[in-house]
């Protein structure tokens, strides 16, 4: 049976979507993929808050704007995601659960922490994977290219540099 490993943010349009799309490329092209199954989920909609209002990234046309170079650079596609939202059953049957901030993971009214306390042990915080444990900051509401940049090649960078800690987690 394949190991689930999810990524979680806030609305999961942006950091989660990229980091799971960017894992899937890193397993496939390391011929493992057949051994692990990549999601992204978001908090909004949980817990009574609201959903995103779209979708999708692509929905967003200042985000959108910003970060679609940077994507394209590093060959990521998420034109085909669709927002989803965290579930106990989600959470039940993952292997390891990867909050991209500290809100995700316990600083927010309907963090995963807070929202599914027995299954803590399975949350890791993004930051765990960075160079000195840098946050990757929500780029909601930006049209600044250069922190999308920034943003989108950190996730990118982190991954390929310890994508074998995440499978580490996931066993």
């Amino acid at each position: 049976m394949k190991k689930l490993i999810i990524f979680v943010c806030n609305g999961n349009i942006h950091r989660s979507v990229i980091a799971a799309e960017s894992l899937r490329k890193i397993l496939k092209e390391r011929k493992i993929s057949s051994e692990f199954s990549v999601a992204s989920y978001g908090l909004q909609g949980t817990r009574g808050t609201a959903l995103p209002k779209h979708k999708r990234l692509s929905e967003y046309p200042k985000e959108w704007k910003a970060a679609r170079p940077t994507l394209q650079k590093l060959n990521i596609d998420i034109s085909k995601h669709v927002f989803q939202k965290i579930s106990a059953g989600i959470m039940k049957k993952t292997s390891v659960v990867i909050a991209m901030d500290k809100k995700v993971q316990s600083g927010a009214k309907n963090s995963l922490t807070k929202q599914f306390p027995n299954q803590a042990y399975k949350i890791h915080h993004f930051s765990e994977l960075t160079p000195r444990h840098k946050t990757i900051k929500d780029p909601a509401g930006s049209g600044d290219k250069k922190l999308h940049r920034e943003i989108i090649e950190s996730i990118h960078s982190a991954l390929n540099k310890k994508f074998e800690d995440i499978l580490g987690w996931a066993k």
